[in-house]
């Protein structure tokens, strides 16, 4: 069962993007469901097809894939945000990248069919499915950037400024896998960035 507390986070969540109407509201809730990840274990795997979309109301998860036999991280998701295989959701096809959960996690979880049956009866469902499907293509395009633009050590500035939560909460291992590095040049930066800031 949902309680208001469970539901209280990813409501202020979903009035950043539309206002629902108390009607649609409470079909939103209606819709949800609770799941809990303990740290370590996996929301999705690589092969699998994404059916949920996940709200974090605690912990938070990584996304990596396998290259070469090595882990490479593409993202990372907080509490107070969704988290998702967007590309496997939609398209239905199996996921390549696996999530994994750093800490212990509760989540409310949307049914893809679910979703789609909230598009077809409210045009505000579909605005809010639009918005945020722009946020999360805004998000993978300003990470592509940065991998092709932007020095190891830009990359890892711009990641101080805008994710703080990332440089406060996640591994270095990870950290240098997902600015791709290795964790030693990743150190190397960290050290020249300290030593520039004493002068």
């Amino acid at each position: 069962m949902i309680t208001d507390e469970d539901f209280a986070r990813i409501k202020e969540y979903v009035y950043r993007f539309v206002n629902f109407s108390e009607q649609d509201l409470m079909r939103f809730r209606g819709m949800l469901t609770k799941k809990h990840v303990p740290k370590g274990k996996y929301l999705l795997e690589a092969g699998q097809v994404c059916s949920h979309v996940a709200f974090i109301n605690k912990g938070h998860f990584r996304s990596f894939s396998m290259v070469n036999d090595d882990e490479v991280t593409y993202n990372f998701f907080f509490d107070g945000n969704f988290v998702t295989n967007y590309p496997s959701f939609l398209s239905r096809q199996p996921s390549i990248e696996t999530f994994q959960a750093l800490e212990d996690a509760d989540l409310l979880m949307l049914d893809y069919n679910e979703m789609q049956n909230g598009y077809n009866d409210s045009h505000m469902w579909e605005r809010f499915g639009r918005l945020i499907a722009e946020f999360i293509i805004v998000g993978i395009a300003q990470r592509n950037r940065s991998l092709l633009f932007m020095s190891p050590e830009e990359r890892y500035l711009d990641l101080m400024k805008t994710r703080p939560k990332v440089i406060a909460n996640i591994p270095q291992q990870y950290i240098a896998t997902y600015l791709g590095i290795q964790p030693e040049s990743l150190s190397r930066i960290r050290k020249r960035l300290a030593e520039a800031k004493k002068l």
